[in-house]
């Protein structure tokens, strides 16, 4: 039996757990930002890689594999060394985050042009080139469909096979907000102040709110019954998946172009006043709020009871996520454009990518006993940049599982107790 227990263990040590691909946008259709991989602070930086071009993206992981654009085109990097495997150039600029599904990546472009490639080697597999506009906004794939709504006021589902359109609306309002799909529903913002909700068993809309003129860069979150997106009016918005009606919205004071994140019963999202805001899914009641010296654009991706966020600052945060309290922070670069896009978190590692290219790899610690106390307070001191005002138009600024290395520490400790135990 001691043998027995002690081969269970050593199999344990050497077999790793796994890591969850974040796979798209905020991890998956619904746009939780949420995962159970462990990525706990305090970090260290585990590699960077330049890709010599400007970057909007957030990245993606699949496999090992990080997919991230840039002007130049989209860039896939070995995840665990850092390594540049492939690149494919566009004729314009990919702004979002792209989408990985079955083997293809899938991503749109300023240039009017929307991709499908093999992230073997990113060769071609097919092109959109009939679109009015560009692309800012990043797809989701669901059932051998691209989800995808361009600036030109269409909103697009390709067959993947071919890249042919299935169907689209015409919506006759920029969409930069990327669609979140669940309860029924494909949701995204506009332009123009729209919240549109598409029954893609119809095809056809099936309800629209107004919050006014100003934009919705936000992307919509799917939880709870609701649907919570971010506007430029200030507030943050909650309606009901099945009629659209209000439940409630929560002002921050200004724009909000950081997309809702989701855990237990719980929205976290920037603001352009400089801060993070925790509230409750429910009710509309803040939690938390934790200030920092920039506004907050970037959207939060949770690792447990973990937020992490990026900063008009130039600094990437780690929150507790039930109090708000700061439990590690680091410096991304002292160049106007080396603040982070939205982060993504696969196994034991937190990726993050500033507007100048530099690609970041961070690596967690597992926690022991003795982990230090995070900060007291929830107001984070540095040079503060101006908050802007708000205002309607913004200049832009199920997946395959993959081994990680979450746990063996603990293990080793459990095999050296169960053998002091036995000797």
């Amino acid at each position: 039996m001691k043998k027995f227990i002690f081969l269970l263990m050593a199999s344990l040590l050497i077999t790793p757990a796994i890591a969850s691909d974040w796979s798209m946008f905020k991890k998956d259709a619904l746009h939780s930002g949420f995962t159970t991989d462990a990525v706990n602070p305090p970090l260290t930086v585990a590699w960077t890689f330049d890709l010599g071009y400007d970057s909007d993206s957030s990245p993606v992981i699949v496999n090992d594999v990080l997919y991230v654009g840039s002007n130049y085109g989209i860039h896939a990097i070995d995840a665990k060394t850092g390594r540049e495997l492939w690149r494919t150039h566009t004729n314009g600029f990919v702004k979002s985050a792209p989408t990985v599904a079955d083997g293809v990546l899938y991503a749109g472009a300023d240039d009017n042009r929307f991709y499908a490639m093999d992230i073997n080697d990113g060769t071609l597999k097919w092109i959109y080139k009939n679109a009015t506009n560009g692309y800012t906004s990043s797809p989701i794939v669901v059932n051998n469909l691209a989800y995808e709504g361009s600036k030109g006021g269409s909103f697009y589902a390709f067959d993947v096979r071919n890249g042919e359109i299935s169907w689209q609306v015409l919506t006759g309002k920029v969409i930069e907000s990327s669609p979140a799909m669940g309860d029924g529903i494909i949701v995204f913002g506009t332009n123009g102040g729209l919240i549109i909700a598409i029954d893609p068993a119809t095809r056809k809309e099936k309800w629209r709110y107004d919050t006014g003129v100003s934009d919705i860069l936000s992307s919509p979150l799917i939880a709870e019954g609701s649907v919570f997106v971010g506007s430029n009016d200030g507030n943050i918005y909650a309606l009901d998946t099945s009629k659209g009606t209000l439940k409630w919205k929560y002002s921050t004071g200004s724009n909000v172009q950081s997309s809702p994140s989701y855990k237990s019963g719980t929205i976290f999202v920037g603001s352009r006043e400089s801060s993070v805001y925790a509230i409750d899914a429910l009710t509309g009641n803040m939690k938390w709020k934790t200030q920092t010296a920039g506004y907050v654009d970037s959207s939060p991706a949770i690792s447990n009871d973990v937020v992490y966020f990026g900063s008009r600052n130039n600094f990437i945060y780690g929150l507790d996520a039930n109090t708000g309290k700061l439990l590690w922070r680091n410096s991304t670069g002292q160049k106007e454009n080396d603040y982070i896009t939205s982060p993504a978190i696969s196994g034991n590692l937190l990726y993050t990518v500033t507007h100048n290219g530099v690609v970041y790899a961070y690596s967690g610690v597992i926690v022991q006993a003795t982990q230090a106390t995070p900060a007291t307070t929830t107001t984070i001191k540095e040079t503060a940049s101006p908050t802007p005002t708000l205002s309607p138009t913004v200049t832009p600024a199920a997946t395959k599982k993959t081994p990680g290395f979450e746990f063996p520490i603990m293990v080793l400790l459990i095999l050296v107790l169960i053998r002091k135990r036995h000797d």
